[in-house]
């Protein structure tokens, strides 16, 4: 009878702080705990426990289900989980004081002691959510059942029970009405499942095959250490035995190859269909999903991950099969040589399977860190590399920048593995052949010195017991492996399952040249962390330049974001010309639409060929009458390849291409988030003249944080904390105290006029 958390501890001087729940009547735990007095020493022993890790994706929300007994651990929990998190804790009341004992205050969580946990659960949706259970073992095993008839999935319930109240107990409960029927939901934590869902009956078909192979493959050997054994026994027949094992060596063979070569044409189809789901669900993703990934995350995605599944598809039912049989075949038969001499050879099996199995609980909550990490420095490797001109320069060495990163990951990967490697050192003794040579010359020479072996029996053990530890360690290594393929199948799971941009079942057209832009009551927040933007109402002319202006963080650029279709809003809608984003089709919408952000984007190829990408069959001419009025014409005839030189510019130089990218296109609706952000002050007086000249006919929104930018836009509206907190002309702001004139000042230097 348990109920306890750990809060604090102190490594170094070795000790902890302890919540601890008194059970009336005592069991052994809180028996002790009653009169356990500070600095007391305690033997501990971490066997079967597992530590809670934020999930990742994160979940719609937490179930929390237990009883007065698991409350330490819930408040553990809630004290981890984001305040941004959805909690309900749902508390089994055994005694109306259990109501005094606190529960961490978290904002987003419900609190409700009930009778009986498993009705309580009720009937609701909750997909996607993380479940937690602990307590009384009949509870527990109530509250499971109804999560399952809810659709929660194995991966999503987790927790177990810890003290039990007797047989009455269940049998009361048994005798209650079940709760009421309910809809399954669905789990984007089966992604993973569903994706290999297809090759159920190919995993199980080659499994079947593969233990056949196992047998044909290890029957020669058996056949070899029983032909030995007959050999010094004085026996006859011994042609066929050899002859038999040719046969079978060479079937075995034959047949391992057809279902390698199987395998291999299962992979490469479902490869090929899993890669073109991907490239097709990037093109269907909102662009604003990029901007929250970084490229080496989605090149993991694309790429690596599904590179990973082919070990999975190829080569890992084989491998696990082949590992877990061989074992058991030669261990049975090493039985029918002498049963005493193979059961010491069960030793090195319980210590590999009892120091895994620790090492395995110890390291369940660093592996969700550790694929975290290899996500981080996989995106921020990419960045570093694009950048190493500048973190060179600026000497970002490994105390700065990615060598950070490297170091922190390093103190994660030692502080993780380092306790975990004594524990290694002794499966590694225990899985090489000599250790095993040793067991079988000791205890096989006491038993024939005993008279209770004869010694050819020692025979079928020298040629096949040595090689049982290395067989017990592959299968670890392949069960590991298969938990990283796992893992890889998951992440592509999960992307595949992104929400996509809606596309109207019946698109509506655009008609006419000149739209009006209008936000109407607009929010919007990021992965439900509070709104970005809120209550927004603004409209913008036709033929008009708008400008967005506020401090970092006013939600300036989200709003652009929301007018680009990066994203929906939360609430309120945007119109083009009266027309709800929403019922465009992407196609008409960025024909309508055009966008420059700060960050440059340069595909690999000619200047022309960035310039024309969004009109493949613009003509040399309309290509360079787009460079002339984004003002890069001059710089592009002036390198030694023209426009047909490689897209290899400056910062200002890239930002005036992709400029003159969005004016080829035309779009009737121009967004300019910080254009000029990467500008030296020639290029941007080019870049402010072009847009004087080609705003007539166009709805421009600008964005900018250097006022004197925007001082000529036709309105200013200024953004402060997600809302709009003034609007009119540069003039006019200034006139009127406020966070425009305050902004003004602030970036005016010393001693100029407005």
């Amino acid at each position: 009878m348990r109920g306890y958390t750990i809060v604090d501890a102190d490594a170094e001087r070795g000790t902890v702080a302890m919540e601890f729940l008194l059970h009336e009547p005592s069991g052994p735990a809180s028996a002790w705990a009653r009169h356990a007095a500070p600095g007391q020493r305690l033997a501990v022993t971490r066997w079967a426990s597992t530590h809670f890790t934020v999930p990742e994706p994160a979940p719609a929300g937490y179930l929390l289900i237990g009883d007065a007994a698991s409350l330490p651990g819930i408040n553990a929990i809630l004290a981890r989980i984001p305040e941004t998190a959805t909690a309900e804790v749902i508390l089994e009341i055994g005694d109306e004081r259990d109501r005094d004992i606190p529960v961490t205050a978290h904002p987003g969580a419900s609190v409700r002691w009930v009778s009986r946990a498993e009705t309580a659960v009720g009937d609701a949706d909750r997909s996607d959510w993380y479940a937690w259970v602990t307590g009384e073992a009949a509870m527990c095993k109530g509250v499971r059942a109804r999560l399952r008839d809810l659709g929660f999935p194995k991966g999503a319930v987790h927790g177990r029970a810890y003290w039990t109240r007797g047989k009455a107990m269940g049998t009361d409960r048994e005798t209650e009405a079940p709760p009421p029927a309910a809809t399954k939901g669905s789990w984007r934590s089966g992604a993973g499942a569903r994706l290999l869902a297809p090759l159920k009956p190919a995993f199980i078909f080659a499994g079947l095959l593969q233990v056949v192979v196992t047998l044909l493959e290890l029957s020669p050997y058996l056949l070899l250490a029983e032909l030995g054994r007959r050999l010094l026994d004085g026996g006859t027949g011994l042609a066929g035995l050899g002859v038999l094992a040719l046969v079978l060596m060479g079937s075995g063979a034959l047949l391992s190859g057809l279902l390698v070569l199987g395998m291999h044409a299962v992979d490469a189809a479902f490869g090929h269909r899993v890669r073109r789901d991907v490239i097709g669900k990037l093109s269907r993703l909102p662009l604003g999903w990029f901007t929250g990934k970084g490229a080496g995350r989605v090149k993991k995605a694309v790429e690596d991950d599904a590179q990973g599944l082919h070990y999975l598809v190829t080569h890992a039912v084989l491998d696990v099969v082949a590992a877990l049989v061989a074992p058991l075949v030669v261990l049975g038969y090493l039985f029918t040589v002498h049963a005493g001499l193979a059961a010491v050879m069960l030793i090195p099996l319980l210590l590999f399977a009892i120091l895994t199995a620790r090492m395995v609980a110890a390291s369940t909550g660093a592996l969700s860190r550790f694929t975290t990490w290899e996500e981080r420095v996989a995106g921020e490797a990419v960045s570093h590399l694009e950048g190493l001109a500048v973190a060179r320069a600026y000497d970002a060495g490994p105390g700065r920048g990615f060598g950070a990163t490297l170091a922190e990951r390093a103190r994660f990967l030692d502080g993780w593995q380092r306790p975990l490697s004594g524990r290694k050192a002794v499966v590694d003794l225990v899985t090489r052949p000599m250790t095993s040579l040793l067991l079988i010359l000791a205890a096989g020479g006491a038993l024939v010195s005993a008279g209770l072996m004869d010694a050819p029996a020692l025979l079928p053990f020298l040629l096949l017991g040595v090689t049982f530890g290395g067989r017990l360690l592959a299968a670890g290594y392949g069960l590991g492996a298969l938990r990283e393929a796992r893992d890889a199948a998951r992440r592509i799971g999960l992307l595949l399952t992104e929400p996509e941009i809606a596309e109207p079942e019946t698109p509506r057209a655009l008609t006419g040249e000149r739209h009006t832009v209008r936000f109407e009551d607009v929010s919007f927040g990021y992965d439900g962390r509070g709104d970005v933007v809120s209550g927004v109402d603004l409209e913008l002319a036709p033929g008009t330049v708008t400008a967005l202006v506020g401090p970092s963080g006013a939600g300036k650029s989200t709003l652009a974001s929301l007018l680009a279709r990066f994203h929906d809003p939360r609430a309120g809608r945007v119109t083009v010309g009266g027309v709800d984003l929403r019922e465009l089709s992407a196609a008409g919408l960025y024909r309508t639409v055009g966008f420059v952000f700060q960050d440059v984007a340069l595909i690999e190829g000619t200047i022309a060929e960035n310039i024309a990408l969004a009109r493949p069959d613009a003509t040399r001419a309309q290509i360079e009458e787009a460079a002339r009025a984004a003002g890069i014409h001059e710089r592009v005839v002036s390198l030694p390849g023209g426009y047909d030189s490689p897209a290899r510019l400056s910062g200002g130089e890239a930002q005036r291409v992709t400029i003159a990218r969005a004016l080829l296109a035309d779009p009737a609706v121009l967004i300019l988030d910080e254009a000029t952000a990467h500008a030296d002050p020639e290029s941007e007086h080019e870049v402010q003249r072009a847009l004087a000249r080609l705003v007539a006919g166009r709805t421009v929104l600008v964005i900018a944080h250097r006022l004197h930018t925007v001082t000529g836009a036709d309105a200013i509206v200024v953004m402060d904390g997600g809302r709009v907190a003034q609007r009119g002309t540069h003039t006019e702001l200034l006139a009127a105290p406020g966070l425009y004139r305050e902004l003004w000042h602030a970036a005016r230097p010393e001693g100029a006029h407005a």
